[in-house]
């Protein structure tokens, strides 16, 4: 093939130089119009999609937000009537509901160009649910647990609080389900103009590169040119010349037909060879076992093809679950359970040999899942035990839509690489259980002063590099006479009370955020991509959940807050003394109440 393309770029005229340079012409400008056409229209839908999506998701939330506010009139309700405090449950669960959905209703509602004032309804449908909380229902529960009664005036006054609430969420429902509908309607004219325009494209194409195919004269002439240079190619050790593609039934049809199985077969020894080396190597490398089970099924699928790969081994209960599945290009790591097949392991581990099933409409297990796979086209299996030496990890399972798929080959070459296969999963399930570990704090479940002081290097290093676009803060809190609390109510219930705060901070700060026990009753919360000013918000909101929210009805729980940011002439302990200094004027100033730190001013009350 290449020596035909340097006779061509030349000018040289043999038979069908002229159709192959039409041929190649218009196989770019077919691939072309592939990509960049099918590429304009997922791009098209995805977006079309995603507005779509936005409004349906706009609308669920309103939904949610509705239910939450129920869910606290409900127990409100309930606790004034009865005065039971199991009642106040579900008041404090639709409080908390409130709070998350209010917040993800806000983000969704930014930058709906449609409607520019649906964000200010939003806001407003808000705080009106807020406005019921703190002034009918809070104050109406405090009231009757101090003694008191509610008067009809008092009740009366909270039902049409909650009706206005009602009222404005219909409205902005309205609107949402409008905006969907617009949106909906804006997708599939999109669509069926880009079917359209695509379609005759390719039409046109196709017709024309057809049209010149009839003319094509090389038949002969080009297969044995092209068998020619693949026999020369293979006799210098280049295994990847391909061979013409000629099917007919004689001579030359026969000999490339033998020269294919022979250059198949090369390469595909080949390629198993280069694949083993692969895995080998990359799982010696793994540190993770996520990692780990994802190199061995892609590796498994390269070295047996196959449709689908997975990893069963036994879990907590005894019984077998799918670890990790490799599919339609996708990984999955995830406990699945058999849905049956049980039996079938437990006899395929008590037989001690790998098994192939060749055929599925003759034998396959019996289970939910195994029926599932079958009736999606599955129809052949390969299960391999993944044992070293007398211990058994689990079993491999290869799956393949082809009757007859896997050959005893591919089973012996799976069960010599078993015992490799189990030792690198061992070590990178025990490497990861260390490394957790190491890095959490036991009591709590949060990251520890050692991933803290690493993530701290970190962040500093990232900000010498670019100041403006890379700054973060610091928060150090500590829980107000937290020694005097474990005195009086002992050191189980302060555990609940550290564990309870770490919650709180979890549920407080964005996914970029790490939440750390600092030690003992302190904390610290780093605050990567954050000015100061930020970083306090984010300080006063987790002070006032702690001080809305106590783990028991027993006692109130406070903490004080020190906030710093990074800045030029800081090290890492210069940030921690800064966010400690602000922190020790907070409960200098009182307690329950959050202090930042401003270079050349010390501690500033915030």
């Amino acid at each position: 093939m290449n020596k035909m393309l340097q006779d061509l770029l030349r000018g040289k005229k043999f038979v069908g130089s002229n159709l192959i340079r039409v041929n190649i012409l218009f196989m770019i400008i077919f691939a072309l119009n592939v990509i960049f056409g099918f590429g304009y229209m997922a791009h098209s839908v995805r977006a079309d999609y995603q507005k779509v999506r936005q409004a349906a998701d706009l609308r669920i939330q309103l939904l949610m937000l509705e239910n939450a506010l129920i869910d606290q009139e409900t127990g409100q309700r309930g606790f004034l009537l009865t005065g039971d405090v199991q009642f106040l449950e579900s008041f404090d669960e639709g409080v908390q509901k409130y709070a998350k959905v209010a917040a993800g209703l806000s983000n969704g509602s930014e930058g709906v160009k449609e409607y520019p004032d649906l964000q200010e309804k939003v806001a407003a449908l808000i705080e009106e649910g807020i406005k019921w909380k703190t002034e009918y229902g809070d104050p109406q529960v405090r009231k009757i647990v101090a003694g008191g009664t509610i008067t009809k005036t008092e009740l009366l006054s909270g039902k049409q609080q909650f009706d206005t609430f009602r009222a404005a969420e219909e409205d902005t429902l309205k609107i949402v389900e409008k905006l969907r509908d617009d949106r909906r309607a804006v997708m599939l004219r999109n669509l069926y103009y880009l079917f359209g325009a695509v379609g005759a494209i390719f039409i046109v194409v196709q017709f024309i590169m057809l049209f010149y195919l009839q003319k094509g004269l090389t038949r002969i002439t080009r297969p044995i040119i092209q068998l020619d240079e693949a026999v020369a190619s293979y006799e210098a050790g280049n295994i990847h010349s391909g061979l013409p593609a000629y099917r007919e039934d004689n001579e030359i049809g026969r000999l490339v037909g033998s020269f294919g199985m022979m250059h198949e077969e090369m390469a595909r020894e080949k390629v198993i060879l280069k694949e083993t080396y692969r895995m080998i190597n990359v799982l010696n490398q793994t540190r993770s076992i996520e990692e780990a089970y994802r190199v061995t099924l892609d590796s498994i699928r390269s070295l047996v093809p196959c449709d689908r790969v997975s990893v069963i081994t036994q879990n907590e209960k005894y019984g077998f679950s799918i670890k990790a599945l490799f599919e339609h290009d996708s990984f999955t790591r995830q406990d699945i359970p058999l849905g049956g097949e049980e039996g079938d392991v437990y006899d395929l581990l008590r037989g001690g040999f790998s098994m192939i099933h060749a055929d599925w409409s003759q034998y396959r297990a019996k289970g939910v899942i195994t029926d599932k796979l079958y009736e999606n086209g599955i129809r052949s299996s390969m299960h391999i035990i993944l044992r070293k030496e007398v211990r058994i990890f689990g079993v491999l399972n290869l799956m393949s839509s082809g009757r007859n798929a896997f050959s005893q080959q591919d089973k012996e070459r799976l069960e010599l690489l078993a015992p490799m296969i189990v030792t690198a999963l061992e070590n990178a399930t025990e490497t990861t259980r260390i490394r957790e570990m190491a890095l959490h704090d036991s009591l709590t479940g949060l990251w520890n002063r050692r991933h803290f002081d690493h993530s701290l290097e970190m962040l500093a290093d990232k900000y010498g590099q670019s100041e403006r676009d890379n700054p973060f803060s610091l928060i150090l809190l500590d829980v107000d006479r937290f020694k005097l609390f474990n005195d009086t109510w002992g050191h189980p219930e302060g555990d609940l009370v550290l564990k309870h705060l770490a919650k709180r901070l979890e549920d407080c700060v964005g996914p970029g955020d790490i939440p750390v026990r600092f030690g003992g009753e302190e904390f610290a919360v780093l605050l990567p991509g954050t000015r100061l000013e930020e970083a306090r918000l984010t300080a006063e909101r987790i002070r006032e959940k702690l001080e809305s929210e106590s783990p028991s009805r027993k006692y109130k729980i406070t903490a004080s807050f020190g906030v710093a940011e990074w800045g030029t002439g800081l090290d890492r302990q210069g940030l921690i003394e800064a966010a400690d200094q602000a922190l020790y004027q907070a409960k200098e100033s009182g307690r329950n109440r959050v202090c930042v730190h401003r270079p050349g001013k010390g501690g500033e009350l915030a």
